[in-house]
């Protein structure tokens, strides 16, 4: 599991990946990141397309990153990362 520490500038790279069927909605729990100047907790991500969002993690504890499609988190498609 992923360990942020609190404070700490953290940049994620998403890139989607698949078919025009293969849409993505990543979702940070318990924080937020900046993207083009706003405060997002959710992105959106379509196929054979690439996001840079910055992170600066607030709020301590485990929490969870998956994409919101139903069909990919029953697949899977979820982590969980700990702010210290």
């Amino acid at each position: 599991m992923p360990e942020l520490k609190k404070g700490e500038n953290v940049r994620w790279y998403l890139i989607g990946m698949g078919t025009e069927v293969d849409l993505h909605t990543p979702h940070w729990h318990g924080q937020t990141a900046l993207w083009n100047g706003m405060r997002v907790d959710v992105m959106e991500l379509l196929p054979a397309s690439l996001k840079t969002v910055d992170l600066v993690p607030d709020n301590v504890g485990t929490w969870m990153f998956h994409c919101h499609v139903n069909d990919h988190i029953s697949a899977g498609m979820l982590s969980l990362f700990t702010v210290a």
